[in-house]
């Protein structure tokens, strides 16, 4: 009786445990699921990052051609004023140059009339 008592435990036990068992391969299956879906949730958080950070390269590159482009446009326009007050500088010394080139031609010129006038009336009086 003992081995019957014993297989009929053995028995029950099977019945109330191979559902578990079942519950339990059912609930292993979710979970492998579930854990199939988070490695393809990291590998897509992966590809972001990489994206991501090929971003962060290109901005830090793009940062620094305006930082050459900021540093050349300065140069221009200190060059550009420099050239300003050059073109300034010199117009007015130009302006200097030529204006005593005239007063010195108009005086020459003056003198000449003045000479011109003083002869032709010394030649007008003797003539008369």
């Amino acid at each position: 009786m003992n081995s019957d008592l014993k297989d009929m435990l053995q028995s029950v036990l099977k019945e109330e445990i191979n559902p578990i068992h079942q519950r339990l391969d059912g609930i292993d299956k979710r979970f492998n699921t579930v854990d199939e879906r988070l490695n393809a949730i990291d590998e897509r958080f992966n590809e972001v990052d990489e994206r991501f950070s090929s971003i962060d390269e290109r901005l830090n590159a793009m940062d620094e051609r305006f930082d050459r482009l900021e540093t050349s446009v300065k140069e221009v326009k200190k060059g550009q004023e420099q050239l300003q007050q050059n073109i300034i500088d010199n117009m007015g010394k130009f302006t200097d140059h030529l204006t005593e080139y005239v007063e010195d031609k108009t005086a020459a010129l003056n003198q000449r009339v003045y000479k011109i006038e003083t002869d032709l009336q010394r030649l007008y009086r003797q003539s008369s």
